[in-house]
């Protein structure tokens, strides 16, 4: 990744994609994301490898945040990975 004159950054595709997503349910979290993958790589490799582990739990152990980490062919693909976390009634947040 690179960075143009307007300080954008460039991204070359494929590429390792990194997303934090935060709840109240680390199991339902988890089949959430599962279930978002399946749907968003279905036409392009859905059986792609990925890393989905814990990355914190709140100090008042009510939320817990997780790390989703694979590989992304194309912006297309990145976004709609987002879109489809971010509309899962089990995750709060998408970073």
């Amino acid at each position: 990744m690179s960075a143009t004159n307007d300080q954008k950054p460039v991204v070359e595709y494929p590429c390792l994609w990194g997303y934090k997503v935060i709840g109240p349910d680390e199991e339902n979290m988890r089949h959430a994301v599962k279930l978002c993958l399946d749907e968003c790589l279905q036409e392009n490799t859905g059986d792609r490898e990925f890393e989905l582990g814990q990355s914190r739990t709140s100090k008042g152990g009510k939320y817990v945040s997780l790390s989703l980490k694979l590989t992304v062919n194309d912006v297309t693909e990145r976004d709609a990975i987002f879109a489809a976390l971010s509309a899962r009634t089990e995750i709060l947040m998408v970073i």
